[in-house]
């Protein structure tokens, strides 16, 4: 990425927001959305204490796997870690700005979530529109047969 800093930013799902914490200190308008308003709680706690007067954060309760409640084109950089759904990766794209970047990365193969993990290739077919800058796919072998962990991060080009 061309500068880490004043960037507008979507972190979805936040979590405890250590991503959005990360990012809001350097200097970005971050935006971090969660489905557990304890976390997002936690979350502007912890940017209240270690943080005051660094970026700028703002919480958003939303459930990823429902219609996002941000306007098209809205951010540079959009941040799915550690979660998987081929209905998120299809809604945050066309929140992010042309030449903006999606980093997408899946849970790891850790108990009963590599159910969910995609099948190699499936989530960079999912970004149409976009350059796959880095992509990294880990086989996971299972009874089921291939599925892979995935890293991905992914720049939007310009509509033709």
């Amino acid at each position: 990425m061309p500068k880490p800093y004043g960037l507008d930013v979507l972190d979805v799902p936040s979590g405890f927001g250590r991503h959005s914490l990360f990012l809001a200190a350097q200097g970005n308008q971050v935006v971090a959305a969660d489905i557990d308003q304890h976390r997002l709680d936690q979350l502007m706690a912890s940017w209240r204490t270690l943080m005051p007067g660094q970026g700028n954060l703002q919480a958003v309760l939303v459930d990823a796997e429902q219609s996002l409640p941000f306007s098209r084109e809205a951010f540079d950089l959009v941040l799915v870690i550690h979660y998987v759904s081929d209905r998120v990766i299809e809604a945050v794209c066309p929140l992010i700005r042309t030449g903006g970047f999606l980093i997408y990365e899946t849970f790891g193969a850790h108990g009963l979530n590599r159910r969910n993990l995609p099948i190699a290739g499936q989530t960079a077919n999912r970004v149409s529109g976009f350059e796959v800058l880095d992509l990294r796919e880990r086989p996971v072998r299972t009874a089921a047969g291939e599925i892979v962990t995935v890293k991905m991060l992914a720049r939007k080009l310009a509509a033709t």
